[in-house]
Order: C-alpha cells, then sequence, then structure tokens
C-alpha cells in the first residue's frame, strides 16, 4: 500500500505540473486510478476471490438474460 501512496503523490505532481496546464478538459483518473491499482494488488495476493466475483457476475448474467429472453454459454459469451 506504501508503493501505491508513493505513486499516487507521484501522479498528482505530474498531474498539477502538466496535464492540467495543456488540457482543455483534464481528468485525473487518466493518470491515477487508484482503485484500479487497489484492485489489482487484490487480485494478486487472492485470485481466487476474484475468480469468485466473476463467477457471480456470470451467473447474474445468465439471470438477467434469461429474464429478458438472451442466451448466454456456461463462459458468459453470447
Amino acid at each position: 500500500m506504501g508503493i501505491i501512496d508513493e505513486r499516487e503523490r507521484l501522479a498528482v505532481l505530474a498531474n498539477s505540473i502538466a496535464y492540467f496546464s495543456n488540457a482543455k478538459s483534464p481528468k485525473f483518473k487518466k493518470v491515477f486510478d487508484r482503485a484500479k491499482e487497489e484492485r489489482q494488488i487484490e487480485q494478486a495476493y487472492k485470485p481466487e476471490e476474484a475468480q469468485t466475483v466473476k463467477q457471480k457476475r456470470i451467473e447474474l448474467y445468465s439471470k438477467v438474460a434469461a429474464a429478458f429472453g438472451g442466451e448466454r454459454s456456461d463462459n458468459g459469451n453470447i
């Protein structure tokens, strides 16, 4: 988590110096997305939880598709 904090500080600095001075409509997430970084670290240390969430989403999508008349295979593809 310390590495993520350091990267965030560097991103803020780079963002304020270059991006905001040059962009017409700057977006901070283009420079640094903390939530995405944290998800990547959590998935690296707990891949089985990420797989469980993915499986739950596939099941939910299947239920929604069935409710609206669509069909999907077991792996989530149409």
